[in-house]
């Protein structure tokens, strides 16, 4: 079986994949989308032309294309259950994906409504200081959502807590450029700092910093 990953190194979903990857221990081969995400020759492998992407090759069903952060994590801890990322129960379970999915539907549009905002030419700082409150206020809603045990969803590390730091990477970095700073609710600091440490971790956000750093740099 192989799995081929299409990914580029800013893409704060595309690193949530690669830490359950990585976390799995599952050999993959990282790809950037030929041509560019959207294009025709993407499209051709993965008609969705989005990245993440997995392909998963040597199955005896045939080829399986899966895009979707979310649906690529829950496939790879279905297929790939050591460790296991989801907890054992329904009603654990079902707080799992709560969390999670609290961070792709009400935390990371908040970020990611200020790309156009970087650089200074035509920027709207009333829409950058909504979103930044608002971003402050959906982080006061993780927090209240959650008390890390030590981790979002409980003594083990789940997907809940795969999505969470490459956005806030990204977010800090974003902010830093705007001249403002991240604050995170008290409850969430040592819970973050456990994940900055893990050794999944670590390359891929690292790999993420580098990359936004870069596209940051075009935007003064």
């Amino acid at each position: 079986m192989r799995l081929t990953f299409y990914t580029l190194p800013i893409s704060n979903y595309a690193a949530k994949v690669e830490l359950a990857l990585r976390l799995k221990g599952l050999p993959y081969e990282a790809l950037p989308p030929p041509d560019g995400y959207g294009s025709p020759a993407y499209k051709a492998i993965v008609p969705a032309g989005t990245i993440p992407a997995l392909v998963v090759t040597g199955l005896e069903a045939g080829e399986l294309v899966l895009t979707e952060s979310e649906v690529i994590n829950e496939y790879l801890d279905e297929a790939w259950p050591d460790p296991p990322l989801l907890p054992g129960g329904p009603r654990a379970r079902a707080r799992t994906r709560q969390l999670a999915r609290f961070h792709d539907s009400r935390l990371e549009p908040v970020i990611r409504a200020l790309f156009a905002q970087m650089a200074p030419a035509g920027r709207d700082a009333a829409l950058v200081e909504r979103q930044c409150a608002l971003f402050a206020t959906r982080l006061a809603d993780l927090a209240s959502m959650t008390t890390p045990q030590p981790w979002l969803a409980g003594p083990s590390l789940t997907l809940a807590d795969l999505p969470y730091p490459p956005t806030l990477l990204m977010a800090g970095l974003m902010l830093e450029h705007l001249g403002r700073k991240l604050d995170l609710p008290p409850g969430l600091v040592a819970w973050h700092e456990r994940a900055l440490a893990h050794p999944s971790f670590a390359p891929v956000l690292e790999a993420q910093a580098a990359a936004t750093r870069a596209w940051l740099a075009t935007k003064v």
